[in-house]
């Protein structure tokens, strides 16, 4: 009798074990409890291809991770940014009147999906920006940057007497936070 507990113990556990590496792979990485705690919360539930489009954007290398990911190019992305004057180069910049704080899509905040991003925008001589592209890994991220973009206002730079900067390039990345380890007490 004891040998066969333990064959069945050993059965059952084999097939917990197994089962739970298939749920892992139906999940393609990201952990379950997340995923069906945002779907119970979500009018549209993320379905598996949706994770399967997410799942190499955590961990990204311009935040510092492996993951490599592409871009989205909108249409005109390639002629303007061959001309454009990139933060930091050659052209005098306009000064922000108030920090860039875009706004970190929450289902990717809770998923863990981070994006890369450049931007290009026009400031005209009132200090608004204008002409706004952005070349992202995820559309919602294109979303966010040209939403922070917008609502960004600049005063001229030292000794101009204008805002007014075509075509700047400015990297725009939503990069996740590693979590602090806990300090034991």
């Amino acid at each position: 009798m004891t040998k066969l507990t333990k064959i069945l113990a050993f059965t059952a556990a084999s097939a917990a074990l197994a089962g739970s590496a298939a749920a892992q792979m139906d999940y393609h990485g990201f952990k379950p409890e997340t995923v069906d705690a945002l779907n119970e919360r979500l009018e549209a539930p993320i379905t598996l291809e949706q994770l399967e489009v997410l799942a190499p954007h955590r961990d990204i290398e311009v935040c510092g991770g492996a993951s490599s990911v592409g871009m989205l190019a909108p249409e005109g992305w390639d002629a303007r940014v061959a001309t454009a004057n990139p933060v930091g180069g050659d052209v005098v910049m306009p000064y922000p009147k108030g920090a860039l704080a875009p706004a970190y899509p929450p289902l990717f905040e809770a998923l863990g999906v981070e994006g890369a991003c450049q931007t290009i925008f026009s400031v005209d001589a009132d200090g608004k920006t204008e002409e706004i592209m952005a070349n992202c890994s995820l559309p919602q991220f294109a979303v966010a940057a040209t939403e922070a973009l917008e609502t960004l206002e600049f005063d001229p730079a030292d000794g101009e007497d204008t805002a007014e900067t075509a075509d700047i390039l400015l990297p725009m990345n939503f990069c996740l936070e590693d979590p602090q380890p806990e300090s034991g007490g």
